[in-house]
């Protein structure tokens, strides 16, 4: 087992101050917290986009920040520019997604190319073509 190690002052600061708060107010930290998780850390592209804007341009994003005790446009000023490049980013990856998409639709609308073939020669045999098959002879039977 290991040592018990007496915390820190400000670690017993932040716990007085997480146990004032009322359980709405720990539920809407925790609609903010998700809110911010999709928005930059969620795989799912529209999600995140939802996120990113309600973040942005939700009247209810100040509303929620003031349920939780936080200031709305601290939070929105802190936040934005990281918002911003997200938001960059994802349209960016969608935009060459599309790009891509539509210049497969392009090459598959073309007529394809006649692909013209040269026969080749009918091969010529000779004895010497043979001389790397054994030898066999009437007698030989394969067991």
């Amino acid at each position: 087992m290991g040592k018990y190690r007496t915390p820190f002052a400000n670690n017993d600061v932040i716990h007085i101050i997480e146990q004032n708060k009322e359980p709405e107010q720990k539920l809407w930290i925790a609609v903010l917290s998700k809110a911010f998780d999709d928005a930059f850390y969620c795989t799912d592209e529209r999600a995140a986009l939802e996120a990113l804007s309600w973040i942005k341009h939700g009247g209810d994003f100040n509303y929620v920040c003031h349920l939780s005790g936080r200031n709305g446009g601290y939070v929105k000023a802190k936040m934005l520019n990281k918002v911003i490049q997200r938001e960059a980013t994802i349209l960016d990856k969608k935009q060459k997604i599309k790009k891509m998409v539509n210049n497969v639709i392009m090459l598959k609308q073309k007529i394809p190319p006649k692909i013209t073939y040269k026969k080749k020669k009918p091969r010529d045999w000779k004895k010497d073509d043979y001389e790397w098959l054994p030898k066999q002879t009437h007698d030989y039977v394969e067991r």
